[in-house]
This record gives C-alpha cells, structure tokens and sequence, in this order.
C-alpha cells in the first residue's frame, strides 16, 4: 500500500513538474509576443510574429495576430494611397476651380473698363462661359458629396428613357459645334419606360458626353438602342493615346489619364456615373476598342 502511495505521489510530482516547465514556457512566449507586437505597433515594419514553441493554441495565436497585422498593413497602405491621391486631386481641383474664378475677374475688369459695344458683348459671352463651367464643376463636387452619404436616396419613378437621350443629346449640340467635333448618331427613336431618375440619367449621359468632348480627339460615335430587356447607350470616341489610359482606373475618383486635357474637369465625371448607374440598377462599363475609348451604359426594364 505504501510503495502504491509513493508512486502515486511521484507520479503528481511528474506531472506537477510538466504542467509547471509548460506553464514557464507558455507564459515567456506570451511575453515574448507581447513584446513583438509593442516593436510591431512602433515601428513601420513588416516583421510578424514568431513563436518559439510549436503548441497548437500558440501556434493558432500567432497566426491570427499575423493575419489581423497584415490586412491591418494592407489596409493602411491603401489609405495612404488614397490620401496620396486626394491631396493631388484637390491641388488640381483648386487650380480647376481658380483658373475660371481668375478669368473672371480679369474679364470683369475689361467689361468695366471697356466702351466698345463690340467688345462688351464679347466679354459677356466669355463671362457666361466662365460662369456656366465653374457652375458645372461646383455641381459635380456637390453631387459627388451628396453619392458618399450613405442616406442619400434617389427617387425612382418610370420615365421615356429615349426621350431624356435626345433632349440630352440636343443640349451638347452646340458644345459638338463651338469644339469642332465630328460625331455619327444612331438613335432609335422608340419610345421606352424605364424605372429611373430623370436628373440622374441626364447627369450620368452628359458626364459621359462631356469627357468625351474634354478627353477625345475629335470624332465622336453615340449609339443609342432599345432591345427586348433593356436600353443601351454607348458613347465612342477617338484618343491620341490610348496607352495613356489605365481602364481599371477610368471610374476612380479624381482620376485622370491627362492633366493636361483635363481642363474644366474634377475627375469625378465616370466616377460619378457609376454611381448613379448603380443606384438604378443599371450598369457602366469601360474599354479600349480599337483604339476607341468606349462607354456603354445599360438599364434593364422592369415589372
């Protein structure tokens, strides 16, 4: 009885001496991550953490710190590749809006000081100009804004999708002129009832007509086509350097493929029509054709 009571008392001393080197062990190495992740959280680093025991609880530990430390990184890095990109789009979008804002006053002052009838008139036309294309930029920023609340709703309701095409289409007529562009039009003229926003619509077809205008090169093709499900609008136009153009970006906020082409514009005009293509259920897409930058704009009919 005594030699079973000795056994079984150093049997528990065994034990007691595992479970306590474990016990060491498990809370160095709790301590040593510790002490990786107060490096880790201190310095712009892409060291993970290491175990130097090989338990599965330990081991499941560090894996998912890892993880958690590089979607952390990943995340990070496309904040600040955004904060990249904000910073020099609002340097252009001030210079956008100043170089209009300077205009004016320069032309105002020409007006004031001028006696010239002749003149007047011209400077009034200039003035106008100046006005209406600060106007469309503030209202591009101010629609872009409203698009990022969450809140935001847009009413549908059931319009002549076909008639809001061809009053668009009539509104850039003499923009095509003033800028000397050549365009081919297809339009069928049936009419189509579309669950849609009628300002949206108009906003999203001229965004697409008027980066057209600012980005091309002189020739522009628009399609316009009702089909059994859905319409579809396509606007086609010619590029001096289609290399130039990064489509995976073309939608990107504040994007530009030329800054130098990129007069009278914030970058938001694409970025903005996908956005109020998705809040009506349609869908923008983008591509190079050759050597054409191509946009096609579909909205599906519904019950």
């Amino acid at each position: 009885m005594e030699i079973k009571l000795i056994a079984v008392i150093i049997l528990l001393s065994i034990l007691l001496i595992i479970i306590l080197v474990k016990y060491i062990l498990y809370r160095r190495q709790i301590m040593d991550i510790c002490r990786q992740i107060v490096f880790i959280r201190e310095n712009d680093t892409n060291k993970i953490i290491y175990n130097d025991i090989t338990e599965r609880e330990v081991l499941k530990l560090t894996n998912l710190i890892n993880l958690m430390c590089s979607e952390h990184k990943t995340k990070e890095n496309i904040l600040k590749e955004k904060d990249r990109r904000l910073k020099i789009a609002l340097a252009g979008i001030s210079h956008d809006i100043r170089t209009p804002l300077t205009s004016l006053k320069g032309f105002f002052e020409l007006l004031e000081n001028e006696t010239d009838a002749e003149k007047k008139k011209k400077y009034n036309r200039v003035i106008n100009k100046k006005i209406i294309e600060l106007t469309e930029l503030l209202e591009e920023l101010f629609m872009y804004t409203k698009l990022q609340n969450e809140e935001y709703v847009l009413e549908l309701d059931k319009y002549n999708f076909t008639k809001i095409v061809l009053g668009t289409l009539f509104s850039f007529y003499s923009i095509f002129k003033e800028e000397n562009i050549r365009t081919e039009v297809d339009i069928d003229e049936e009419p189509a009832e579309v669950l849609c926003n009628d300002m949206a619509v108009k906003r999203l077809l001229s965004n697409i007509l008027k980066n057209a205008v600012l980005h091309g090169d002189g020739k522009i093709d628009i399609k316009y086509k009702v089909k059994n499900d859905c319409v579809e609008f396509s606007c086609k136009n010619s590029i001096k350097n289609p290399g130039e153009i990064d489509i995976s970006q073309v939608f990107d906020r504040f994007y530009k493929a030329d800054a130098a082409r990129g007069k009278g514009s914030t970058g938001l005009g694409l970025s903005v029509a996908r956005e109020l293509s998705e809040r009506m259920g349609g869908k923008i897409s983008t591509m190079i054709e050759e050597g054409l930058f191509v946009v096609r704009f579909v909205i599906y009919f519904q019950n």
